[in-house]
């Protein structure tokens, strides 16, 4: 197994580095300039002087090449580079923001095993049934629906309309601040969850060693719970770990429609602003977080299925 990690680990370096150049040649791309955060919003321009300053300041005067080389360098020694709008150090900028997404991604994925699995069963174990159609219909509707357009939803329903719970805003320690965000997250990941779980429940349920717990007696909970449930977990499992990409895309979405001082609104922000070592520090934050919980997966299986070996 280590030298299959190894393998895996060394794999990550040309991933990485695809990412960085993709993510550099898109801001290139993009419309306006870095040093429009310098802009007085009374005057609306600036001086061409103080532009040709600022951009020798962070070094957008030098060949796109050239940029890009100086930020694997700084990269290689373990720095991000500084935030052009607020000069603060791109890395300490984003692991301050960590702990709000990791936050808000941790009550997603328990949202979302929670209600994905429990309805998966209850579909697969009731199949068809009104539950069982009124489960996968839910889950279809949870996998269509934009995710800005629930929160939204959620925001004018229990936080305007039934003021149970604050609409918006952070704060440590209050998980109110976190139900509305983590729920609209989770509900998003929680249709895909159902779909695979009732699937992969269905396949198992007719195996020999099912029907042979059932011949000896075994109360149908216990035969769901402890052998199909548990050699159904696989693709459950894998599905999760596939997720995770598309609740980082989702984090920034949520983060933005209801004021979460995570990384992913620190991301919108920059992008809008330019500012380039911020959105590069993001996005390999986002990369690195989304293959490492790629790799635990694969691990995981091992512990499930025994039969599994890594060479």
């Amino acid at each position: 197994m280590t030298f299959y990690v190894f393998r895996r680990v060394i794999a990550l370096v040309p991933i990485f580095l695809g990412i960085t150049l993709v993510t550099f040649a898109l801001m290139q791309l993009a419309p306006g300039d870095a040093t429009q955060v310098y802009i007085d919003p009374k005057v609306g321009t600036l001086d061409p002087e103080v532009a040709r300053a600022v951009r020798a300041k962070w070094g957008l005067d030098a060949p796109l090449h050239v940029q890009y080389a100086r930020f694997l360098a700084n990269l290689g020694q373990g720095e991000l580079g500084e935030s052009i709008r607020t000069q603060q150090d791109v890395l300490r900028a984003v692991t301050e923001r960590l702990p709000a997404t990791a936050r808000l991604a941790l009550a997603a994925m328990v949202v979302s095993a929670i209600i994905g699995i429990t309805a998966g069963v209850f579909s697969a174990t009731h199949r068809g049934s009104l539950g069982d159609l009124l489960g996968m219909v839910g889950a279809l509707f949870g996998i269509s629906v934009p995710v800005f357009w629930l929160g939204l939803m959620l925001i004018w329903l229990v936080g305007v309309k039934l003021p149970i719970l604050p609409p918006s805003g952070y704060g440590q320690g209050e998980l109110r601040f976190l139900v509305l965000p983590g729920l609209t997250l989770g509900l998003a990941l929680a249709g895909v969850v159902a779909r695979v779980t009732r699937s992969a429940v269905l396949e198992v349920v007719t195996a020999d060693y099912v029907r042979t717990a059932r011949a000896k007696g075994v109360a149908e909970r216990r035969v769901i719970t402890r052998h199909a449930l548990r050699n159904a977990l696989l693709p459950v499992i894998t599905i999760l770990g596939v997720e995770i990409g598309g609740l980082m895309s989702g984090a920034v979405i949520t983060e933005t429609v209801f004021g979460w001082p995570g990384i992913g609104r620190l991301l919108v922000d920059a992008i809008n602003q330019r500012d380039l070592p911020v959105v590069q520090g993001c996005v390999l934050l986002f990369a690195a977080t989304f293959v490492l919980i790629n790799l635990v997966v694969d691990l995981t299986y091992g512990l499930l299925d025994p039969r599994i070996r890594y060479a």
